[in-house]
């Protein structure tokens, strides 16, 4: 029994060795910071609200055609036809948008990663996690992987 206690003793004393070894190869970011620092992102954010712009700009005017047709009489059943027809025309703007975005926040990511990931190796740590995950410990590498994106 006394054996069997020193065994449980010991297995329980590596466990916790091996644990406080994990716990400083972890590593975060503040993936937020990093996203909002990173000069892509600023240039999508300008790129797709160029894109929203001409597209607010194009819903605007077709407001106004609505409403002028309106003024002149045009039939509730013809004022629904035009309101469908426009909608399905700024419908493939509105997806190209969508998709823009999409396409640009992937790239970001993308870039995030492969900085951090680059970072993670030169430091010697093993896992990276978001800042939003970590209630203590770990190695801060906001800064560094922003510093690696500021290169590219």
């Amino acid at each position: 029994m006394k054996k069997i206690s020193i065994v449980a003793m010991s297995v329980f004393i590596m466990g916790m060795m091996v644990g406080s070894v994990n716990a400083a190869s972890l590593g975060y970011i503040d993936y937020q910071k990093v996203f909002s620092s990173y000069e892509k992102t600023k240039k999508a954010e300008d790129q797709i609200n160029k894109k929203t712009q001409i597209l607010q700009d194009e819903v605007t005017k077709k407001q106004k055609q609505i409403e002028k047709e309106k003024e002149n009489g045009m039939s509730n059943d013809d004022l629904k036809s035009l309101v469908t027809k426009i909608q399905k025309e700024l419908e493939p703007k509105q997806q190209e948008i969508i998709n823009l975005k999409q396409k640009l926040e992937g790239e970001i990511r993308d870039d995030i990663v492969k900085a951090t990931s680059d970072l993670s190796k030169k430091e010697g740590l093993e896992a990276i996690v978001d800042k939003k995950a970590v209630i203590t410990g770990g190695v801060d590498i906001t800064d560094k992987v922003i510093e690696q994106l500021k290169k590219k």
